[in-house]
């Protein structure tokens, strides 16, 4: 199949929150999500603590709970049946689809997240599109922008693309799992169901179906005979 394809990385077009044409491309799913932004006043339907704070155009599906402290900025759509865990920010333009859980203090800035998507806590996902299925670790980071500032671009099998946007993280395929504490690169493109270990740097073109261990190695030393011994305070700062 096609790298450039949706269905290189989205076989589930139905579990994303609007309707997608198959011929659109994938990167363009980040702009095509704004058409769910045309509801003026907003709409309520799922539970939400009294202790949160929710500002400007917020949409929220039927049976969605928002726990205590979550700050929701508009415009902003939350699909059915998600879970979105204490002191979590959803941040503006942010599409989630339904049967979503966002961890505790988890950050969504202008992202796409597909139904069944989990974000674990602490994890911060920026300009980014998120697969049917997929599990982003705790910890985890989308980072967004080049150091210069410059266009986002996708470098997909030697072929060059512009994004368009000074802000782009990461295409995120079905069923994508990210383990821990994990770091992508402005621009990251991660075919459908590929694993990575934690504490690993994923950048440019992942291909589907892949396994990105993490190879590392420990140099072992001996130690200097007067420092950290039982109960030697010499070093104590």
């Amino acid at each position: 199949m096609n790298e450039l394809s949706l269905g290189y990385y989205f076989e589930d077009l139905k579990s994303c929150p609007f309707e997608v044409d198959d011929n659109s491309n994938p990167w363009e799913l980040l702009r095509l999500k704004n058409s769910l932004f045309s509801f003026h006043t907003s709409k309520i339907q799922g539970f939400v603590q009294q202790s949160a704070i929710l500002k400007g155009i917020v949409y929220i599906g039927e049976n969605t709970v928002i726990d205590e402290y979550v700050s929701i900025q508009g415009p902003c759509w939350i699909g059915n049946n998600c879970i979105i865990r204490s002191s979590s920010l959803i941040r503006p333009y942010s599409v989630i689809g339904d049967y979503v859980v966002l961890g505790h203090n988890s950050e969504i800035k202008n992202s796409l997240l597909f139904n069944d998507v989990k974000v674990s806590s602490h994890a911060v996902v920026s300009d980014s599109i998120i697969g049917k299925g997929a599990r982003i670790g705790p910890g985890t980071i989308t980072d967004n922008r080049r150091f210069d500032q410059r266009e986002v671009e996708l470098t997909i099998q030697d072929q060059i693309i512009q994004t368009g946007h000074d802000k782009f993280g990461l295409i995120c395929g079905d069923y994508v799992r990210i383990g821990s504490n994990v770091s992508t690169l402005p621009g990251t493109v991660i075919g459908k169901y590929t694993w990575a270990y934690s504490n690993t740097l994923l950048y440019g073109f992942i291909p589907k179906e892949k396994f990105v261990k993490l190879s590392q190695n420990h140099d072992l030393v001996d130690k200097e005979p007067h420092i950290l011994r039982r109960g030697d305070k010499s070093g104590t700062r």
